[in-house]
């Protein structure tokens, strides 16, 4: 018994690795984007910034790659520990976990910093295009950004638990989930077909929805043609929730087989190295294609990725140690606020006579470098860090230890 619980705090620790490394991973796309030769708006519709001096098509691969299975995982992992929360704690602890740690930030961080990003952001176009500054004052209008995140993961969080509490009355319904699932993942080329097949059904459903919608309800939902995202804005847009509920069910579910997850390590490499080849192979190749085709191949990429990288942290990142912890505690923080660096840097670099590639690595490094800096000094140990991540850190970086229970310090911030 104190041995499963050891192998499941290990493998809690890995997924809680995994989630703060797709958090600060942030830093990277945002930065990435503002010297991608890609048109963003209908690629992606998701950032204007473009320094208007240097870009590379390198940038664009980044950014697309990180797109592939960045907030995929992201939704899966939100699944996989709420299903933990709701399983192993109660409903009710559950929901009031989640409303501390996912409502309060959104709403807090949304208020106070949104309208500086707005600023920030229409300053640095401004100054990108070497335009007269003429900012506009910011107003009470949300600006949710880059906390889209958050916001429709409170949405999902809520219908599905509530779908959850009403299955649960169907106790047959659960077991036929728990049945075939086990058996799925216990062949790693049955599992790829599977997952991969569900979420190409999810796109012929968006696509769906969207044909039976008013055109002008589409074309505001979905202002471009795929491949760009649905457009992401304060009205719940109705195709993100169903294509990131794909992701967090089954983050749900992996948690109630969590004693088969150690398969993803089967084949973890070359399911990475795979679906980084049929990725660069979609990059180049996607006019080619037609709807079909892409989608088939966005699918299998997509869970291509999520296995090999999530089979890869639980090779190598199952051991709780002080500095992943540190680590783990700083990327809430992170994503938070690395933002404002990303949007501000390009501006006072953008007139420097050096290739896309090092102003990438500059607004990188720089936006790494501040982001840890306020976390290690402002936030860790204060009360901004006690609203995040619900406790206080000491700034000295401590010995864990990892022991078979409950009170694991990776709980007291799920």
């Amino acid at each position: 018994m104190v041995l499963s619980k050891l192998q499941n705090n290990k493998r809690i620790h890995s997924l809680d690795s995994l989630r703060a490394v797709m958090m600060i991973l942030g830093i990277v796309l945002h930065s990435a984007v503002t010297y991608s030769p890609l048109d963003m708006n209908t690629r992606l519709g998701i950032f204007k910034l473009k320094d208007p001096l240097n870009s590379h098509i390198s940038n664009g691969f980044i950014v697309e790659f990180i797109h592939s299975f960045r907030m995929q995982i992201f939704f899966l992992l939100a699944g996989f520990f709420a299903s933990l929360l709701y399983y192993e704690k109660s409903p009710r602890q559950m929901i009031r976990n989640r409303i501390s740690r996912i409502l309060f930030p959104f709403l807090v961080f949304e208020t106070f910093l949104g309208p500086f990003f707005k600023l920030t952001k229409e300053y640095s176009i401004i100054k990108l295009n070497f335009l007269p500054i003429l900012l506009s004052f910011p107003t009470l209008k949300p600006f949710i950004g880059h906390f889209w995140f958050l916001y429709y993961l409170i949405i999902i969080t809520f219908l599905f638990t509530g779908l959850v509490i009403f299955l649960s009355k169907f106790l047959s319904i659960g077991r036929f989930f728990d049945k075939y699932l086990r058996e799925i993942l216990k062949y790693p080329f049955l599992k790829l077909v599977v997952f991969s097949l569900f979420t190409f059904v999810i796109y012929i459903v968006m696509n769906l929805i969207g044909e039976l919608m008013p055109s002008n309800l589409n074309n505001f939902f979905m202002p471009y043609p795929f491949p760009s995202e649905p457009r992401i804005t304060l009205i719940p847009n109705p195709l993100i929730i169903l294509y990131y509920s794909s992701f967090y069910a089954v983050g749900w579910l992996f948690f109630r087989s969590k004693n088969l997850l150690d398969t993803f390590k089967s084949f973890d490499w070359i399911c990475f190295l795979l679906g980084t080849l049929l990725f660069s192979f979609l990059f180049f190749n996607n006019i080619k294609l037609n709807y079909y085709q892409m989608i088939i191949l966005k699918s299998v990429i997509t869970w291509l990725l999520i296995f090999g990288i999530t089979g890869i942290f639980f090779r190598y990142f199952s051991n709780l140690s002080s500095r992943a912890k540190y680590f783990s505690d700083s990327s809430y923080w992170i994503y938070l606020t690395h933002m404002e660096f990303c949007y501000l840097i390009p501006c006072f670099i953008v007139t420097w006579n050096i290739t896309s590639t090092y102003k990438f690595l500059i607004v990188t490094i720089v936006t790494t470098i501040i982001c840890f800096t306020t976390y290690h000094f402002i936030v860790r140990n204060t009360i901004i860090g006690n609203f995040l991540n619900g406790r206080k850190f000491p700034r000295k970086v401590t010995k864990l230890k990892c022991e078979g229970n409950s009170q694991h310090p990776i709980f007291h911030k799920l």
